[in-house]
C-alpha cells in the first residue's frame, strides 16, 4: 500500500514547512509505510515556491507541481491526483499538518477493514460535532451516501480516497470552493464510507486568507461560482433526491439557482428555472419572479453588494 498526500498551497510561506514537517516526522516514525508527499503551488507570489523547492531537494518522497497562474484549490488537486502513484490520496490541506502516527493510523485502519472505496478519519476541531452526531459519535462508524445526501451526516473529515476515484471524479476547475458537491460523487461511488474516529491532523482555521470568503455574492464572478455549483449539484443528484422524497432540497437548489440567474441578469435562465419549479411561492420566489419580469437584476445585485459589505463590515468591527 503506498499513500499519496495530496496538499494545495497558496501564499502559505508561513505555514508550508509546517505541514511538510510534519508528513516527513510520519514517514521517519512509521518507514514501513509508503508515502508520498505531492506539493502544487497554485501561482503563488510570495517565498512558498522557494520553501517547498529547498524542501524537495533534501526530501526524495516530496514531489513539487507548480502552476504559473492561482487557478484555485480545485485545480491544484487535479493536479496532485493526476501525478500521484499511490493507491489512496490523503488530503492534506497547507495549513494542516499531521499528529505523529498519522499515515500508521490510516495505513492500519485500511489494512484491518479492506474493501471501502473511502476512508474518513478526524481533524482535531471537528471532534465536538463528532460527539453530538448520534452516527459518529463511537470510535467507528459506515456511513453511506443517504446519510450524507439526507444531512444526517454533515461537517469535515480527513479524507482517504481511491486515486482511481478521484481521477475518474474530478473536481470542476471553474470552482474554488464548493468542493461539497464533489465530494457527495465519491461517497456514493463508494457505496459505504468507513469513518474512523480518531484524530490525524491539526488545523488552523482562523486565518484571514482563507477560500472561504469568496461564499460573499459581491461580484459577477463570485455569483457565477455559486450558480455553477448549483447547476452541477442538480445534474449529479436530481435523480437522487427524487428518488429518496428531498424535494424540498431539490427546490431549496434550484430557488438558489434561479437566484444567482437572475443576479447575472440571465433572464431565459431563470426562466427555464420557473418552470422546473412549477410555479412560484413565498415571498423570495415571486419577488424573483417580479425582478426577472421588470429585467431588474442588476439593481438586485447592487443593493445586495452593498447589504453585504455593510453586513460583513459591521460583523469585523470590534466591540467596546
Amino acid at each position: 500500500m503506498k499513500l499519496s498526500v495530496i496538499t494545495p498551497v497558496y501564499n502559505r510561506a508561513d505555514c508550508i514547512g509546517r505541514c511538510i514537517e510534519s508528513v516527513s516526522r510520519n514517514i521517519a516514525r512509521h518507514p514501513d509505510v509508503e508515502v508520498e508527499h505531492i506539493i502544487v503551488d497554485d501561482g503563488s507570489s510570495d517565498n512558498t515556491p522557494a520553501i517547498v523547492e529547498d524542501c524537495a531537494r533534501r526530501l526524495p518522497h516530496l514531489r513539487f507541481v507548480r502552476s504559473d497562474s492561482n487557478r484555485g484549490p480545485n485545480a491544484a488537486r487535479n493536479a496532485a491526483v493526476n501525478v500521484s502513484t499511490g493507491q489512496w490520496c490523503v488530503i492534506l490541506d497547507s495549513d494542516d499538518f499531521f499528529v505523529d502516527d498519522a499515515t500508521k493510523i490510516i495505513a492500519d485502519t485500511i489494512d484491518a477493514a479492506p474493501g471501502y472505496g473511502h476512508y474518513m478519519f478526524a481533524p482535531d476541531d471537528m471532534e465536538g460535532y463528532y460527539r453530538s452526531n448520534p452516527l459518529l459519535n463511537g470510535r467507528s462508524a459506515i456511513v453511506d451516501f443517504e446519510d450524507f445526501l439526507t444531512g444526517r451526516v454533515t461537517g469535515d473529515f480527513v479524507h482517504v480516497i481511491a486515486t482511481e476515484t478521484m481521477r475518474a471524479l474530478p473536481f470542476d476547475e471553474r470552482l474554488r470552493i464548493h468542493e461539497g458537491v464533489f465530494f457527495l460523487r465519491f461517497y456514493r461511488k463508494a457505496g459505504r464510507v468507513l469513518f474512523t474516529n480518531t484524530r490525524v491532523t491539526i488545523r488552523e482555521r482562523s486565518r484571514g486568507d482563507s477560500v472561504t470568503r469568496e461564499m460573499l455574492r459581491t461580484s459577477i464572478p463570485q455569483i457565477s461560482r455559486h450558480a455553477i455549483y448549483q447547476e452541477l449539484y442538480i445534474k449529479f443528484f436530481e435523480e437522487d433526491m427524487i428518488s429518496h422524497g428531498l424535494t424540498a432540497q431539490l427546490r431549496h437548489f434550484r430557488r438558489r439557482l434561479l437566484d444567482n440567474y437572475v443576479l447575472m441578469g440571465r433572464y431565459a435562465d431563470a426562466r427555464g428555472v420557473i418552470d422546473d419549479l412549477g410555479g412560484l411561492v413565498g415571498k423570495k420566489e415571486r419577488l424573483l419572479g417580479l425582478i426577472v419580469r421588470m429585467h431588474a437584476g442588476n439593481l438586485y445585485r447592487i443593493m445586495l453588494k452593498w447589504y453585504l459589505i455593510a453586513k460583513y463590515d459591521l460583523l469585523r468591527r470590534p466591540v467596546n
